[in-house]
């Protein structure tokens, strides 16, 4: 599963961009500053549109295992009215953002003869794990309702100015 968000030019900026027959430019300067914004949220909490749950052991939540979610949003296409703005499709960036509950599945061990682990009462070669509940995290500054939230001026302001430099053309 993947996550992605698509935005079309504002008619405000549509009629600031009257005249400009190729808008392609003007979206992928909006995609670029957005993609920008989400990968400076793993990082600046202020930009999150909501507080990542601490860890179980209270420590900060951070999404920045391997980095593959943050190196993997981009800009996936552009348009003459619409940007996309995407994650690689890995099994853990819905979830992340939107929270939910893994399924039930079996634990074994692989490179061992037994699983161990502190406070167990004995290796096991195989447990049953019930399943996890994972909070939302979200990254994308999409709201429950699909709109986009805080990120919006700064993309309109990228926009405006490529629109003007374009114009002066």
């Amino acid at each position: 599963m993947s996550l992605s968000y698509q935005d079309r030019i504002s008619p405000k900026l549509l009629e600031l961009a009257r005249g400009i027959s190729d808008r392609r430019p003007i979206l992928e300067a909006m995609g670029v500053k957005f993609r920008g914004y989400i990968v400076e949220s793993f990082t600046n909490p202020a930009l999150r549109i909501a507080t990542w749950p601490a860890k179980k052991d209270g420590s900060a939540s951070v999404l920045f295992k391997s980095g593959q979610l943050k190196k993997g949003i981009h800009v996936s296409a552009v348009t003459n009215d619409t940007v996309t703005v995407s994650t690689l499709d890995l099994p853990y960036a819905f979830i992340q953002q939107f929270g939910g509950t893994t399924r039930a599945h079996v634990i074994e061990a692989l490179n061992k003869r037994a699983l161990a682990w502190p406070g167990a009462a004995h290796p096991v070669r195989r447990v049953n794990h019930p399943g996890s509940k994972i909070p939302a995290r979200p990254y994308f500054p999409i709201g429950p309702d699909g709109r986009m939230q805080r990120a919006n001026y700064v993309i309109a302001n990228v926009a405006r100015e490529k629109i003007k430099a374009m114009l002066r053309r």
